[in-house]
C-alpha cells in the first residue's frame, strides 16, 4: 500500500506538536527556581547573633545548685533519723522458780530480775525502752538523752539515772521502791495517751498502786517515806530478811516460789499497819513449805500455801 500521498499531511502535525513542546514549562523546574531564589536572598542577609545573657545562665546555675543542695538536706535528715531510731541493743530475759538472773546491757544499766519475771529491753541512741513483767533491781546508766522507760501494762516508770525496784506481777499491784536517785512513776489510761496520774519518787520512797480508787479523787499511788530498802534482799537468788514487815515477807515469799500465801489462826489485823517483823536467811535448797514453816514458827503465825 502506497502511503506517500498522506506524507505532507503527517509532516504538518509533528511539526505543530514540536512547536508546542518547546514553548512548555515543566513544574519541577518552576519549584527549582524558586527554591534557589530563596536560598541565594537567605545567603544574602546578615546573621543575627543571639545576645548573652549572664542572668539567665546564673539562674540555671541557682537552680541546679539549689537541686543538689535539696537532695543532700534530705539524705542527710535520713542518715540522722536512721542513727536516732538504729537499735544499738535489744534482747530478753525470763526466770523460773527459785531463779534470778542478772543482765548487763551495752550502755552499762544492769537488771536484776527476779524469780517468776521476764523483762523485755531495745536500746536506741534516743531511748532505753524496757517492757517488764514481774520483779527486777535496775541499776540505770546516766544518760540525759535516752531516758530509761519501763512499762507494764498501764504503769509507766521513767529514769535518768538511779538504782530501784519494780515489782510488777499480774496478780498484785505495781510496787517501785528507790534506792537512791529520781524516778517519775506514772499511771496512764488504757489507751497509753491519757495520763491519769504522776508522782516523783527519791531515795527511800516507794509507791504502791491502788488498783480500785474508793472516788475519782483518790490517789492512785499510795506513797511511803524512809523505807528501809535492805529489809529483803533477793537479788543473789537467795531470800534475806532484816528486821522486814511480815506483809513484806511473804510478798518475797510468793514471788520467789510463785505461790499464794495466806496466814491462818491468830494473824495480826492490818498487816500494813500493825507488823510483826522478821530477821531470817533461807537458801535455795529449802522448799516454800519448809521456809513457811519456819516463818510461822518464829512469828507464832499458820501459814497457808496454795500451789
Amino acid at each position: 500500500m502506497d502511503n506517500s500521498n498522506n506524507k505532507p499531511h503527517i509532516d504538518s502535525e509533528f511539526q505543530e506538536i514540536w512547536d508546542r513542546a518547546g514553548e512548555y514549562t515543566y513544574s519541577f523546574e518552576s519549584s527549582n527556581d524558586q527554591a534557589w531564589e530563596k536560598f541565594q536572598a537567605e545567603r544574602q542577609q546578615p546573621k543575627i547573633k543571639q545576645p548573652f545573657s549572664i542572668w539567665k545562665n546564673t539562674q540555671q546555675v541557682w537552680r541546679v545548685a539549689a537541686a543538689i543542695t535539696l537532695l543532700a538536706i534530705g539524705g542527710w535528715a535520713f542518715w540522722i533519723n536512721q542513727q536516732k531510731t538504729a537499735i544499738l541493743d535489744q534482747g530478753n530475759m525470763a526466770t523460773l522458780n527459785q531463779q534470778v538472773k542478772q543482765i548487763t546491757l551495752k550502755d552499762g544499766s544492769i537488771i536484776t530480775l527476779n524469780a517468776n519475771s521476764r523483762v523485755k529491753y531495745t536500746l536506741t541512741k534516743n531511748s532505753r525502752n524496757i517492757e517488764l513483767q514481774g520483779m527486777a533491781h535496775f541499776e540505770v546508766a546516766k544518760n540525759p538523752n535516752a531516758p530509761f522507760v519501763i512499762r507494764s501494762g498501764s504503769n509507766q516508770v521513767t529514769v535518768l539515772g538511779t538504782g530501784f525496784d519494780v515489782r510488777s506481777y499480774h496478780n498484785k499491784p505495781l510496787q517501785v521502791s528507790v534506792n537512791h536517785g529520781k524516778v517519775r512513776v506514772e499511771k496512764m489510761a488504757k489507751n497509753n495517751e491519757t495520763l491519769l496520774e504522776s508522782t516523783i519518787l527519791t531515795k527511800g520512797m516507794r509507791a504502791t498502786e491502788n488498783p480500785h480508787p474508793k472516788t475519782k479523787t483518790s490517789s492512785i499511788f499510795q506513797v511511803e517515806s524512809n523505807i528501809d530498802l535492805n529489809a529483803v534482799n533477793w537479788r543473789k537468788g537467795t531470800l534475806s530478811f532484816s528486821n522486814a514487815p511480815l506483809s513484806d515477807v511473804i510478798d518475797a515469799v510468793e514471788e520467789h516460789y510463785n505461790v499464794k500465801i495466806a496466814v491462818l489462826g491468830n494473824a495480826p489485823k492490818g498487816l500494813r499497819n500493825n507488823n510483826p517483823t522478821l530477821t531470817a536467811d533461807f537458801n535455795q535448797n529449802q522448799g516454800v513449805d519448809a521456809v513457811c514453816a519456819i516463818i510461822g514458827e518464829a512469828l507464832d503465825l499458820r501459814l497457808s500455801v496454795e500451789k
